[in-house]
């Protein structure tokens, strides 16, 4: 029997993941272009934390994201330069920055959620509730084992 169900790309789950995380990233950059957010995914996931979080260190957000420090250091650059953030030393530990929204990167964040959103609706709408319970079960489960303790 094929361990690999058809699918040219073994490992399997791995392959499927990879896909869909890849497909998902590029639709909802091309539903920023579309919507005319200068953001994509990679710069979205910071500034969404910050929308949530708060002013917080670049440590923080490289902590809670599970990105490298120079993943994040580049997309606060980015994000710096375009207005949407302020970075600040700390107050208490001249070694570290602090992020913050600007007014524009808040606004931008603001639009960004709600397009997340919608775009999340679409993905699960065939879903049934159970079916949701399901995958979010699954997914955090999968997370679980990947991540290390």
């Amino acid at each position: 029997m094929d361990r690999n169900y058809g699918n040219p790309l073994p490992p399997y789950l791995i392959a499927q993941i990879g896909a869909v995380s890849n497909r998902l990233r590029r639709e909802c950059d091309k539903i920023f272009r579309d919507q005319g957010l200068p953001l994509e995914m990679d710069q979205l996931q910071v500034l969404l934390s910050l929308y949530y979080t708060g002013t917080t260190s670049q440590q923080e957000v490289c902590y809670k994201l599970q990105r490298d420090k120079a993943s994040v250091n580049r997309t606060v650059a980015f994000l710096l330069k375009n207005g949407m953030v302020k970075v600040d030393q700390d107050i208490d530990d001249k070694r570290k920055t602090r992020v913050e929204l600007t007014d524009y990167g808040h606004k931008l964040s603001v639009q960004a959620d709600i397009v997340i959103e919608k775009f999340d609706t679409a993905l699960t709408a065939e879903f049934t509730a159970e079916e949701k319970k399901q995958l979010d079960y699954l997914m955090k489960k999968l997370i679980s084992i990947v991540t290390p303790m």
